[in-house]
């Protein structure tokens, strides 16, 4: 039993010719989709290490700001430092 392919020249096939053509074909494909997987999967290992660099960064960003918070919660700011001098002004001046 043969099969006549339409677009093709006419020529009749048997059916085995036909499964080995669905095979090679299929394996074609197989192959191109291991290949597009592969990409997909390396793309992906460059994506997750990014984000292990990125959480590094965020992690140490974190350490610095909570080094910056221990400093400043010691420090005296000069708006403070303005006003206990007009404070001292004045009293110099009462006591004057």
């Amino acid at each position: 039993m043969g099969i006549i392919m339409g677009s093709m020249k006419k020529k009749i096939i048997t059916t085995d010719d036909f499964a080995s053509l669905m095979q090679r074909e299929f394996l074609a494909v197989h192959e191109k989709m291991d290949k597009g997987f592969a990409r997909v999967d390396k793309r992906f290992d460059q994506v997750d290490k990014q984000f292990d660099e990125m959480k590094a960064e965020i992690k140490e960003l974190c350490r610095d700001i909570e080094d910056l918070k221990l400093r400043t919660g010691e420090m005296v700011f000069r708006f403070e430092i303005k006003e206990l001098e007009k404070r001292l002004r004045k009293l110099e001046l009462k006591l004057g």
